[in-house]
């Protein structure tokens, strides 16, 4: 098992770190709606949509979108974001490797979601993620690159120092990581402060993310019955094994 993060407790700062206090990815929305308008997609599954970075984007540029997320808190989120467009999304909480929510033209799980997940599990996420699709549909996910990573670039990931005015909040974010090889699992360390003029509070957390090559990655795909894959960097940059610190795989059922 891999001891996982309290997005609980941190959801409501997510946001401000993640997201650099945007309500979606742009840049990365505008590769999926491009892949997705070539390719005739009208409905999107959301596997773990978070706050809701993607969701919001593709139901606004007009798809489908069923958003789901195991995390309650984070569900209510983006929710909220949603009501306050007037986007209708269907929100649904569960866990990625086993729900079922019909199925669709297109899913995402985007972030890293698939690192918080043992390499089995991932196996079955994989299977229920090709289930989940019509024919010909297509799956986008993304992960940190354990071929860059083992190298000098972890350096760029290794230490965060952060902090943000979120609500009149004022909090900071202190991030230090270790990549075990062999396990090809990275170790996070992090402390979480926040505080005003009358309360102060913290989180703690030590939590392990799953990370892959895309050789592994290719198997894992192929043994759930993908049948042609795409490697991209991040937001559908080129993608080289050897210096992007992300696999963006894009994969056909």
């Amino acid at each position: 098992m891999l001891k996982q993060p309290d997005y609980t407790t941190f959801a409501k700062f997510y946001d401000y770190f993640e997201l650099e206090g945007t309500t979606e990815t742009a840049e990365l929305n505008a590769f999926l709606t491009d892949i997705f308008n070539k390719n005739n997609v009208k409905s999107v599954l959301d596997f773990a949509c978070g706050t809701g970075a993607q969701s919001i984007g593709l139901a606004r540029n007009g798809f489908k979108v069923t958003a789901a997320d195991l995390d309650e808190a984070m569900l209510k989120i983006a929710s909220k974001k949603a009501k306050k467009e007037k986007l209708k999304i269907s929100f649904k909480q569960g866990n990625m490797k086993s729900a079922k929510y019909g199925t669709f033209d297109a899913a995402i799980c985007i972030f890293n979601a698939i690192g918080h997940l043992t390499r089995l599990d991932c196996s079955k996420f994989f299977q229920n993620a090709y289930k989940s699709l019509n024919p010909g549909g297509i799956f986008i996910f993304d992960i940190l690159n354990f071929t860059a990573l083992k190298t000098d670039i972890f350096e760029l990931y290794k230490d965060t120092d952060e902090e943000a005015d979120v609500d009149g909040w004022l909090v900071k974010r202190v991030r230090n990581c270790s990549l075990n090889r062999r396990l090809r699992q990275i170790s996070i360390k992090s402390y979480t402060s926040w505080n005003d003029t009358t309360h102060f509070d913290t989180l703690i957390e030590n939590w392990q993310m799953q990370i892959y090559d895309k050789d592994e990655l290719t198997k894992m795909l192929d043994y759930a019955g993908f049948t042609k894959l795409e490697f991209y960097d991040q937001n559908g940059a080129p993608f080289n094994d050897k210096l992007s610190g992300s696999i963006m795989v894009v994969a056909i059922k």
